[in-house]
């Protein structure tokens, strides 16, 4: 069984984002890299690009 963590979350027109948080992942839906840090900062202080993944269609992959 695949893991809640290791799927996409968010329904179109949002791209499903995680962002590794102190705690685990922090399941996002934004419609930009941008907004998905901003909803990130909600849930951790200071959150950096280096953590946050976006969904490819297949598997959760590193923002660049």
């Amino acid at each position: 069984m695949q893991n809640l963590c290791d799927r996409p979350l968010a329904s179109p027109p949002w791209r499903s984002y995680r962002y590794k948080g102190r705690y685990g992942w922090v399941m996002l839906g934004a419609m930009s890299t941008g907004e998905a840090l901003r909803e990130a900062a909600r849930s951790t202080q200071d959150p950096v690009l280096a953590n946050l993944q976006v969904w490819d269609g297949e598997k959760y992959i590193r923002v660049e």
